[in-house]
This record gives C-alpha cells, structure tokens and sequence, in this order.
C-alpha cells in the first residue's frame, strides 16, 4: 500500500445496546489511550437486538469526565424527543465538562424511538432545520423573541454557552434532500453506511447545498458511520457481518443503487418493515432480521470495512479516495478484543504516519 490521502479521524461507537454503563466508559478510557479521535454514542430509547440502552446524553459527560482528549458525539440524536432550548442547554453542559469536545449529531428521527411512546414526528425535516437555528442563536448568547412553525420564544436566552463559539452539528442525512441541507446547514455529513461508490456519488449532494448556500465545502467534515471486522482470516471477519446485514443495509433503494438484489427466500419480506414496528420481541423485530436474511452477504461487506488487517487499510483508503475524512466504527468483529487492537496497533498508527501525525 502507497497511502497519499490526508490525515483520517477514527472514531469508536459503544457497543449500545450490549455493555452495562460501568463497561461502556471503560471503553471510552481505552478508544482514547488506543489513539481513537473520537467516542460516539448511539441515542436511541429502543434498539435491535433488546438489550441495555442508556440516554447518550446522560452517558457522554460520563465518559467526558474520564478522557481529555477524543471527541465525544451522539450518533445520532433528534429534535423531537428533545425540545431545542433543552438540547442546547445539554449540549453546552457536556461541552463544559469536556472542554470543548462534544459534537451534536442531529437526525431526522427514527420511528420505533417515537411512536411507541405517542411522540409526535410531524414534518422531521423543517422541524430538524428550525432546531439548528434556535439551538444556533442561543449558543451565540441571542434572545429569542420569535414564533416558528413548531417552537414559540418569548424573551427565551441560556445562561450557559459553549466554550468555543459555537458546538458543531454533524447531520445524519441520507436523502438528496437531506443530503443538501447538510451541506448548507451543518458543520459535518454523517451518513449510514454506504459504499466507496455510493459515497463519493452521494457527497456531490452535500457539496451542491453547500455551494448554493455560498459555504465552502471545506466547512464540512466528511465521515461515515460504518461497521468494521478483522480477523485473521478475511472469510472469518466477513461471516461476522452476517447477522448485522439488515442493519448495514437497510434499505432496498440503496442496496439496488449499489447494484445488488435481494436473494430470493421464501419466508423474507421484500421490503424492510417500517421502523415503528421494529420494536424488540415482537412481530416487527422477527420482519427485520428475516428481511436481512435476504440481504447477500457480498452487499454487506461492499457496504463494510472487513477482512484482513491489510483489507481493511486497503478499504480505509477507497473510501479515503472517496471523500471520507472521519470514520465512525461499529465494532461486529468475531472477536471485538481483536479488532479494537487491530485498529489500535496497527490501522490507526499506519494512517497517522502516513499523513505525517
């Protein structure tokens, strides 16, 4: 391998759901002392497969006050479970106990967090885009006197700010129309997995609304949330993607866009349930995984970084060709331990030396 791309972040996303609270700040302490650049928490209130979900806000000054150096995000959050104000007054607070390292990761909302629990999601779009603006204005130190399609403010300001001048948001847009707004609005694109292809093709979106809206693309950090395994044997790391596929691969649009089809099983749906009936131990669960079952293995692991350590490097950099700048890992190893040090020892060092870091 010759690596001429520039400096790449990693990031390490907690095992949610899976490790207890106490297990998953220890791995926030190791992923910084391995060279990790970044923790990232996923902020659900359900997840597949069942199991312990903490609040990642409630979880990241946690691991805020155990590190000092890797960045701290939510992967991703959204404005429906939280009103803005209050988000931005979270926000400020993990900002402080950080010193400066948190990054809000906002999306679109995702329905088995919502309808369960009768939280309206009307409009998520519109909705995400007027949350950016008032959590904006009150982290400058504004007033807000104003009425807003969803949010009123009569004199409304916060008494904490962050430390810097502002907190960055990172949008978790996957749609064209998202996809732009993220190039006009947010300060990085965090999308789900996709291919080298699908990422270099779905970033001209990102960087057309940032030109259209007079920014450089350059205000905007590129990274992707991703799943990883390394093994030994590359068959090993690719097997390990098996039960993960419909997770990687959620959609058929994107899967046909990526060139692959749906295997034919008899038992498997066509179409990936909605997510509100994706909701643990029940009907709607047994849907999903039977859905992924019809998923082709080769599909996941185009979408994926796995195989050997020396694949995976190789694959680093097709998707560091692509556009790729900052990579959010899910850790589906056969043997996590293995992969954590994979990155530890040898991924991470080798990209650090090779962009002179």
């Amino acid at each position: 391998m010759n690596s001429d791309i520039g400096p790449l972040k990693f990031g390490n996303v907690l095992p949610i759901p899976a490790a207890p609270v106490e297990a998953l700040l220890k791995i926030a302490v190791r992923s910084e002392e391995a060279g990790f650049d970044s923790v990232w928490a996923s902020d659900h209130l359900l997840m597949v497969p069942g199991g312990l979900v903490p609040n990642a806000l409630s979880l990241l000054p946690a691991a805020a006050a155990l590190t000092r150096r890797v960045l701290l995000g939510t992967a991703v959050s959204d404005v429906h479970r939280y009103h803005p104000a209050v988000l931005a007054q979270m926000a400020a607070t993990i900002d402080h106990i950080s010193g400066g390292r948190f990054i809000l990761g906002l999306g679109a909302g995702e329905a088995m967090n919502l309808d369960p629990f009768g939280i309206e999601h009307d409009r998520p779009v519109a909705r995400t885009v007027e949350a950016i603006g008032v959590m904006r204005s009150l982290w400058a130190g504004d007033v807000l006197e104003c009425e807003g399609l969803f949010w009123r403010f009569q004199r409304a300001s916060l008494q904490i700010r962050p430390v810097g001048s502002s907190i960055p948001i990172y949008l978790g847009a996957n749609s064209p129309r998202t996809r732009r707004l993220a190039g006009a609005l947010a300060d990085g694109w965090l999308p789900t997995p996709r291919t080298p292809e699908l990422y270099k093709k779905h970033l001209g979106d990102v960087l057309r609304g940032a030109r259209e809206a007079g920014r450089s693309p350059e205000e905007i950090e590129r990274a992707i949330f991703i799943y990883t395994a390394v093994a030994e044997e590359a068959e090993d790391a690719h097997r390990a993607l098996e039960r993960f596929k419909p997770l990687i691969i959620h959609s058929v649009e994107l899967l046909r866009e990526a060139g692959f089809e749906l295997e034919p099983l008899g038992e498997a749906p066509e179409q990936p349930p909605p997510y509100h009936e994706v909701i643990p131990g029940t009907a709607g669960e047994e849907a999903f995984w039977a859905f992924g079952r019809s998923i082709p293995l080769e599909a996941a692991v185009e979408f994926s970084i796995s195989g050997t350590v020396d694949d995976c490097m190789r694959r680093i950099e097709e998707f560091a060709r692509s556009g790729v700048e900052h990579f959010v890992l899910v850790n589906v190893g056969p043997d996590a331990k293995r992969t954590f040090e994979a990155y530890a020892r040898h991924i991470i060092p080798y990209f650090r030396e090779a962009a002179g870091r």
